[in-house]
């Protein structure tokens, strides 16, 4: 029996990821600035320099990507990390300009049926878990965390911009009759025209984690 290498795996998948981001870069720059931009509801403006740079925010995180060397750097001007690369590159090679819907659907609803499950657990279910019944301590962070409150579908519903046209939301429930209280991330209906199932699970995931207590 091999013997397990966490580190080696790790490396391994850097690497892959390295190699994909690559390729969206590649895919990019083979189309027309003006129609990126459009489809993924981007800002177009320039810099001192005459640079080129595509402006969006990543959960309330201003990014700045430049045209066509497709370096990204954050509000703050620190190179984005490779995750965030990928999902800002995956987005802008994937989106094709469809309207946002007002219809929230769960990941199974954007191609990712086999996902649900394993989604559910590590993000509404922890979610859940986490606060219980604590309501209004859930609140508090979801707004420090940028989100703005929803009409009342449920106990508490927050949604958050992920990308420009990425919108994404939290239904909360507390308990009822001795039960458990639940939760459940949801995806506007549009999201499979601008991301995979695999990245907006990494996404739902990014915004779980964010509201943990």
């Amino acid at each position: 029996m091999s013997k397990l290498n966490p580190e080696g795996n790790e490396i391994k998948r850097i690497e892959a990821l390295k190699k994909r981001c690559c390729e969206y870069k590649d895919n990019l720059r083979s189309k027309n600035l003006q129609t990126v931009a459009q489809n993924a509801a981007m800002g177009l403006q320039k810099d001192n320099n005459n640079q080129l740079i595509l402006c969006g925010e990543y959960f309330s995180d201003k990014h700045h990507i430049t045209w066509p060397q497709l370096s990204i750097t954050d509000s703050k001007g620190k190179q984005a990390t490779l995750q965030v690369e990928a999902v800002w590159l995956h987005y802008l090679d994937k989106a094709d300009g469809k309207p946002v819907t007002g219809r929230w659907v769960n990941l199974s609803e954007i191609g990712a049926l086999f996902y649900q499950q394993a989604f559910q657990g590590y993000s509404g279910d922890m979610l859940a878990e986490a606060w219980k019944d604590d309501i209004e301590g859930l609140k508090k962070v979801c707004v420090s965390k940028g989100g703005w409150p929803l009409g009342k579908i449920s106990d508490l519903a927050f949604e958050w911009r992920a990308l420009p046209r990425l919108p994404i939301c939290l239904c909360y429930r507390k308990q009822i009759n001795g039960g458990n209280a639940w939760a459940t991330i949801l995806f506007d209906a549009s999201a499979k025209y601008y991301v995979a199932a695999d990245v907006a699970a990494i996404i739902g995931k990014k915004l779980a984690d964010s509201l943990m207590p």
